[in-house]
């Protein structure tokens, strides 16, 4: 046990002196760098104890000095943002910024296009809607637009989006697309009374001056009231419809029915 001691001792002694060199090497390179005239002397100084104690080992690069094959020459300077070459951003067009879609609807109705954009716009039913599907439960924006110029032409259009102006622009285009022509009695009002269901809704209109009055009863829901609505003009009876059914005259018909002279 002496003997493994005095080994273990002596060997140790060895360690801790390449530790205790390399630690007197440290200090005394920190000390130098406080006297920069005196570095290159200290240096030599130092390289020779070590070379003493230590013979083999070589001189330490100095990593203070640039190296000719490693360091760049030159300060860097980090290029100017208007130099830098970035990939193009894709460009969203907003729904309420889309190409105008009057020359097709011009096209498939008809109308001019200073007719369709004098046309009546009004978003009657604007909710948000879900829809269960087999993916989850998918949510968008329900509208109805009522389209008319005020003068007996009108329609009506649905329209569904994941946005509200995306799904206005869709029920107004439909709108324009079912517009239909009114017959009036004198420009004005429908020509006789008229009682109209619509599912759960019915409606009751009256032949009032200056033009029309109603009356609801049952469901006031905003999509069937409208429905109702447009579905009641179609069913009135014309005075032309009354006068090929019963064999007369249109203008005995205006006579009797509707006191026109």
């Amino acid at each position: 046990m002496l003997k493994l001691c005095s080994v273990n001792n002596n060997y140790v002694k060895k360690v801790l002196g390449g530790f205790i060199g390399t630690f007197r090497y440290r200090s005394l390179t920190s000390i130098t760098n406080n006297n920069n005239d005196d570095n290159e002397e200290n240096e030599e100084k130092i390289f020779s104890e070590l070379n003493k104690r230590f013979p083999n080992t070589s001189k330490l690069p100095d990593l203070s000095k640039l190296d000719p094959i490693m360091d760049l020459n030159g300060t860097i300077i980090d290029p100017p943002l208007s130099t830098l070459t970035t990939r193009p951003s894709s460009i969203i067009t907003a729904p309420e910024t889309e190409s105008d879609d009057t020359d097709v609807l011009s096209a498939i109705t008809g109308l001019s296009s200073v007719e369709i954009r004098d046309l009546q716009k009004k978003a009657l039913v604007i909710k948000r809607v879900k829809n269960q599907t087999a993916k989850g439960r998918v949510v968008s924006m329900y509208v109805l637009v009522v389209v008319g110029n005020g003068n007996g032409v009108a329609g009506f259009g649905e329209g569904k989006h994941e946005e509200s102006p995306t799904a206005i622009k869709k029920a107004t285009n439909q709108a324009i697309k079912n517009l239909r022509y009114f017959e009036r009695y004198d420009d004005r009002t429908i020509f006789h009374d008229i009682e109209h269901k619509f599912h759960g809704t019915t409606i009751k209109f009256f032949a009032r001056p200056p033009d029309i009055s109603s009356k609801i009863f049952g469901s006031r829901n905003g999509m069937n009231v409208i429905k109702c609505t447009f579905d009641a003009f179609n069913s009135q009876r014309l005075p032309q419809q009354i006068a090929r059914a019963r064999g007369k005259n249109l203008f005995d018909v205006y006579h009797t029915y509707y006191g026109a002279r």
